[in-house]
């Protein structure tokens, strides 16, 4: 299950979902018998960092996103720098 979500979440890079939303994508049968089956498999991936979270929201960052997240965090220095 980890594979498909991370395939449909880097499909849409950059935008939110919400886990019902993906657990619905995902395996519409499980979300009928119980709609926050995702949810412990997002947590997982976000504690992994595969995937952010953002409030109640989890996104699969653009490139573009992960370049500024390491700059802010100051892991990458950009050029002109000391």
């Amino acid at each position: 299950m980890e594979l498909e979500i991370l395939q449909i979440m880097k499909q849409a890079a950059g935008t939110k979902f919400s886990y019902k939303e993906i657990g619905k994508l995902v395996d519409r049968d499980a979300y009928r018998e119980n709609a926050h089956w995702a949810r412990p498999i997002l947590e997982k991936l976000a504690f992994e960092r595969h995937i952010w979270k953002d409030e109640a929201f989890y996104v699969y960052p653009t490139e573009q996103q992960r370049s500024e997240h390491r700059r802010k965090d100051g892991k990458v220095k950009t050029s002109g720098e000391k």
